[in-house]
């Protein structure tokens, strides 16, 4: 016997119009995304650039994929005598380090593909935006070919409560009135509940505080938490990271601690930053 719908039909169109207007919004703005994609590259086309920026920027680029090359055949002979290169990397395991993304030291720079590929692998994609990674011998020769993208150092346990308290986000499905497939929504990480969710049942994880000893500890469970996170997003400096910028961190003794040395050489090694904690204060 077939089922009658007794829903009315006033309700029946309510939500048939409802569908369309959806629809018709999600086409509008397809179309805008489109339109202002055109505009960019025509804008690019027209735009202005000068002979010598173009020299700076060809030259920057021949320069980068160098130091490229230099690293990766060093981390290939390093591997030949892995033996002897494993006692100097017991020091540098068991250690948590909070990676920032930094803007390009030169405007015009197109990073390599083995650099990009690493930046969307530690999922750095943009700037002012930070993670945390665990110490071993491979994360340093990956992090030794991004390090003039990025600042590296240690945080304290206090840094990494401020992260959790005022950055921490995570991507969920929600549920909205008006769609019938939850929608997936970039949620503030403020609530133990979500915790409880996620990893309550498999890794007995019930509220934040847990995620921050996890990490601390660097326990088995330190790749599912970082993955289950999103990047904290950052403030810029209240200095940027401008030429003036440049000249007060210089006239204050402090352009080591606030920008990685860049260097073209083999034996190139990254440098980590000694007060970390002093960055974060400043752009959380």
């Amino acid at each position: 016997m077939a089922i009658l719908n007794s829903n009315p039909e006033i309700l029946l169109r309510k939500r048939k119009n409802a569908d369309r207007k959806r629809i018709e919004k999600q086409e509008q703005a397809h179309e805008k995304l489109l339109k202002q994609k055109r505009q960019r590259k025509t804008q690019q086309k027209n735009k202005f650039i000068r002979a010598e920026t173009l020299v700076s920027n060809n030259k920057s680029n021949a320069l980068e994929k160098k130091r490229i090359r230099n690293l990766t055949k060093k981390q290939q002979q390093e591997q030949a005598d892995s033996v002897s290169q494993s006692k100097e990397d017991d020091d540098d395991e068991n250690k948590l380090l909070f990676i920032i993304r930094i803007p390009n030291h030169t405007k015009g720079l197109r990073i390599p593909n083995k650099a990009s590929k690493i930046l969307n692998v530690l999922k750095l994609t943009q700037t002012n935006t930070g993670v945390f990674v665990k110490a071993t011998p491979t994360t340093f020769s990956l992090l030794n070919l991004i390090a003039p993208y990025i600042i590296v150092g240690k945080p304290s346990l206090a840094s990494i409560r401020k992260l959790f308290q005022k950055r921490a986000c995570i991507l969920t499905q929600v549920q909205e009135d008006d769609e019938e497939i939850p929608v997936k929504k970039i949620i503030k990480l403020d609530n133990n509940q979500l915790v409880e969710d996620q990893f309550g049942e498999d890794l007995g994880l019930i509220c934040i505080e847990d995620l921050i000893y996890e990490l601390t500890n660097l326990s088995d469970n330190f790749v599912s938490i970082t993955n289950w996170l999103l990047p904290f997003k950052l403030n810029p400096p209240i200095n940027g990271w401008g030429p003036q910028a440049k000249l007060a961190k210089l006239i204050y003794k402090n352009d080591e601690t606030l920008k990685p040395v860049i260097s073209l050489s083999q034996d190139f090694k990254l440098s980590e930053v000694e007060d970390i904690d002093k960055i974060i204060d400043q752009q959380n």
